[in-house]
């Protein structure tokens, strides 16, 4: 039977730890050409800014995508392992057989060598971007070319081995875009020296220099934090995850030792398994909610992925059954100097090193920890209002409903974080998003016993807003909601007004004019 590697590349993998299935890519993606493999099997060619040549996509259609126009599906992305490409989905894991009754758009990449990351070619950044390919390209690219539901809920992510870093990384990196994220046998903790190792090595197998996926650990170990899952465990809170591997024992009972290259593999598997299992113990550790799965005996072999890949897919399956709702507040750790997460915005200060940030959100406000004086965005949540409350400013909302707004975090740090001389005082702050409700009457017209008015806040809620048309006057209670009151009124008013206070104490002033 057809192993994931030769026994070269098996060797290989002993000294850089990895082997598995296919994925990634990177940046303005254009499809340049499409092969119909089956009936459900279609091969994508994608010239993109993040390679340096075209890439090559398999994309599986569920059972029934053809005979059933209206319906749309999940997709999920299914990343390979090193010295592996976007066919090995198809070709080693019988992807189709794979796939066959599993209702969900499957998407395989290639990810080569790369760790599915962009890498920093010693500064001059990439190409290659993995990262951005898959992130920035082909969601979209998928979403728009075919039935699927586009959105968080209906996304899963999953690896083997090198690809299982990449899944795991992405969703810790991307935690708004995946909702369910599995590790198959996966390299997960690039803290782990054999692991780390293999990432080093690496770049070698694709004509790259040593250490150019983020550079040598000695200056540039901030980057090996910012990816690694293991160091971003608790960004994987809220999404629903799978951890599974074997322990690198070879296992007869499942099809193993007919090749020789099986003993190689069981050592690669014994170092996923370290690398596995202290992602494992971090997760616990967090209280992040997890599946973990150890089957015993097993290597990094087709039996091994395949009995993996099938539970997880059963498990992913479930999920789309019954979709998780979008958590009500986050918790993330990034080193970028800019990134969007959850709608948010959020630049650090130009002067900044390289360096964690943390920042907290819920639906009315946003604690940051870090160094210098942070540029934030709020999402779009303020359209049609004309004052927001940030903290003790108050802002103007942009037309898009967005509001920008400075926090000071102290002075920046000028050394990067885990080198000499950099500074582990980090500040924080929390500023609080109080907007300004507007109330917006709908209605003022005569009755023949008085007027009638109907109003809504736009914006939050005021809770006692009192109503006068001439003398008359009422209280109700407005919120989004459209309501309407009628005042008995002898006397022929010409306006209606409405005043009182929002949550936050604003107050809100409507008056319009009464119809006949």
């Amino acid at each position: 039977m057809k192993r994931f590697s030769s026994v070269m590349v098996c060797v290989a993998a002993v000294l850089m730890l990895g082997a598995s299935v296919g994925s990634a890519a990177a940046s303005e993606a254009t499809v340049t050409g499409e092969k119909k493999e089956s009936d459900r099997l279609i091969e994508l060619g994608i010239e993109t800014s993040a390679f340096t040549e075209p890439t090559k996509v398999h994309v599986f259609l569920p059972t029934g995508y053809d005979s059933d126009p209206a319906r749309r599906w999940p997709v999920t992305f299914a990343l390979a392992g090193m010295q592996n490409n976007y066919n090995s989905f198809a070709n080693i894991l019988n992807g189709e057989e794979l796939t066959s009754e599993y209702p969900s758009i499957v998407v395989s990449p290639d990810g080569n060598s790369g760790f599915w990351s962009d890498w920093f070619n010693a500064g001059a950044g990439g190409p290659p971007m993995y990262e951005t390919y898959v992130i920035d390209q082909l969601v979209d690219l998928i979403d728009d070319r075919y039935r699927t539901f586009g959105d968080r809920s209906h996304r899963a992510i999953m690896g083997i081995s090198m690809g299982g870093y990449g899944a795991m990384m992405m969703a810790a990196r991307h935690p708004d875009l995946f909702a369910y994220a599995a590790t198959i046998s996966g390299a997960v903790d690039s803290n782990n020296p054999l692991i780390g190792g293999t990432m080093t090595f690496a770049p070698t197998f694709d004509g790259g220099a040593m250490d150019a996926i983020y550079g040598p650990r000695l200056t540039e170990e901030v980057r090996w934090h910012g990816h690694n899952p293991t160091d971003l465990a608790s960004n994987l809170r809220g999404i629903d995850l799978q951890v599974r591997t074997a322990n690198g024992v070879l296992n007869p009972e499942i099809g193993e030792g007919d090749n020789p290259a099986d003993s190689l593999s069981c050592v690669v598997e014994g170092g996923v398994y370290q690398g596995s299992t202290s992602f494992h113990e971090t997760l616990s550790d967090l209280n992040v909610e997890h599946l973990w799965k150890d089957y015993g005996n097993g290597c990094h072999t087709f039996e091994n992925f395949t009995r993996e890949s099938v539970d997880t897919m059963e498990a992913f399956e479930a999920n789309f059954a019954s979709p998780d709702p979008d958590p009500a507040r986050f918790n993330y750790r990034s080193i970028e100097p800019g990134f969007d997460i959850w709608d948010w915005q959020i630049k650090a200060d130009p002067e900044r090193a390289l360096e964690f940030m943390t920042v907290e959100g819920t639906g009315s406000s946003i604690f940051l920890e870090g160094s210098g004086t942070t540029t934030v965005t709020s999402p779009a949540w303020f359209k049609g209002l004309k004052k927001v409350d940030a903290g003790s400013r108050t802002y103007r909302p942009a037309a898009d409903g967005r509001i920008t707004f400075k926090v000071d975090l102290g002075p920046a740090h000028t050394v990067q974080q885990y080198t000499p001389g950099a500074s582990s005082d980090f500040e924080s702050a929390t500023v609080g998003l109080k907007p300004h409700a507007m109330v917006k009457i709908t209605r003022s017209a005569r009755t023949k016993r008085g007027v009638r008015v109907c109003a809504r806040a736009i914006g939050g809620v005021v809770p006692k807003a009192k109503v006068k048309a001439g003398k008359r006057t009422a209280t109700m209670k407005l919120g989004a909601k459209t309501r309407c009151r009628n005042l008995r009124t002898r006397s022929k008013p010409k306006s209606v007004s409405i005043q009182g206070r929002d949550t936050f104490g604003h107050t809100v002033r409507a008056r319009a004019a009464i119809r006949r």
